[in-house]
C-alpha cells in the first residue's frame, strides 16, 4: 500500500532516472518512517534504533543529491512533513492501527503518486536553485495524470482498510461490515459513471468485502489468507490504474 501508488507514478510519468531515483528515496523514507514508528511505539527501546539510524543515513546520502538537483521538490515537504509528524503521533500514542493514522498513510502515499507525475517530466526544466522561489508561481500545474490516480488508489487503500478491519481487528463489528460494503457500493457506482473498468474492479472488490468476511462467520479465515487477497487486488487496481488513467487524461 505504501509503494504501489509511488509505483504508478513512475509508470505513469514514465521510467527515468529522475522518477525511480525517486521512488527509491520514498521507499527509504518509509524505512525510515517505520522503523522511527517502532522506536517511538517501544518507548525508545534501543532495539529499533540502530536500524532508524542506517536507514536515515542511507536516505540522506541518496536524497540530499536528488534535492540538490531538484529543489522543487521541496514545494512538497511541508505537507508531507505535517503527514509524518502525525504518524510520529499515532506510534506514540500506540494509534497506527487507528483509522485516522491508516488515512494519514494513505494520503502520504498517494501524494507520491502526485509528486512523481509532477516533477517526472518537468525534471529537465526544474534543477536549479534558483529557480526554487519563483517555482511555486512557475512549475507546471498539477498532473491530472498523477491526480486521477492518486484518487483511485486512495479510495481503493480505505475500502482495503475497512475490509481487513472486518477481517481481523473489528471482526464481528458490524458498524465496520456495513461501512466496508456502503463504500465499496459507492466505488461501484463511481466506476459505472466513469470507466468500465473501474466498474468490473469496483465489483470485483465489492465481492469480496462482502462474501470472505460472510464465510468467515462460519470458519475463521487465516490473517495470510487476507493478506494475500490483499495483494492479489492492490496489484489488480494497479494494472485498472495504468490502463485507464492514461485514457481518462488523453
Amino acid at each position: 500500500m505504501a509503494i504501489i501508488p509511488a509505483l504508478a507514478g513512475v509508470v505513469l510519468a514514465g521510467a527515468n532516472v529522475t522518477t525511480i531515483w525517486l521512488l527509491i528515496c520514498w521507499i527509504l523514507c518509509y524505512c525510515v518512517q517505520y522503523t522511527t514508528a517502532r522506536w517511538l511505539k517501544s518507548r525508545y527501546s534501543r532495539r529499533y534504533l540502530p536500524p532508524t539510524i542506517l536507514y536515515t543515513a542511507v536516505l540522506a546520502v541518496i536524497g540530499i543529491p536528488f534535492v540538490i538537483a531538484h529543489p522543487d521538490v521541496l514545494l512538497w515537504a511541508p505537507p508531507l512533513a505535517v503527514l509524518a509528524l502525525l504518524s510520529f503521533v499515532a506510534a506514540k500514542r500506540r494509534q497506527e492501527r487507528s483509522i485516522w493514522a491508516n488515512i494519514v498513510v494513505i494520503l502520504a502515499a498517494c501524494c507520491m503518486t502526485v509528486i512523481i507525475c509532477w516533477i517526472g517530466p518537468a525534471a529537465p526544466n526544474g534543477s536549479s536553485w534558483t529557480s526554487l522561489v519563483a517555482s511555486q508561481w512557475t512549475s507546471p500545474p498539477l498532473p491530472a495524470d498523477g491526480m486521477i490516480a492518486a484518487l483511485i488508489l486512495a479510495l481503493y487503500e480505505f475500502g482495503s482498510v475497512l475490509f481487513v478491519k472486518t477481517m481481523i481487528r473489528e471482526r464481528g463489528n458490524r458498524a465496520y461490515l456495513f461501512a466496508s460494503w456502503i463504500w465499496h457500493m459507492c466505488l461501484v457506482v463511481g466506476g459505472f459513471l466513469t470507466d468500465p473498468w473501474l466498474c468490473g474492479m469496483g465489483l470485483m472488490l465489492l465481492a469480496r468485502s462482502i462474501i470472505l468476511p460472510l464465510v468467515d462467520r462460519r470458519r475463521k479465515t487465516k490473517p495470510v489468507i487476507v493478506g494475500m487477497t490483499e495483494l492479489v487486488t492492490i496489484l489488480m487496481t494497479f494494472v485498472v490504474v495504468i490502463i485507464t488513467v492514461p485514457a481518462m487524461v488523453g
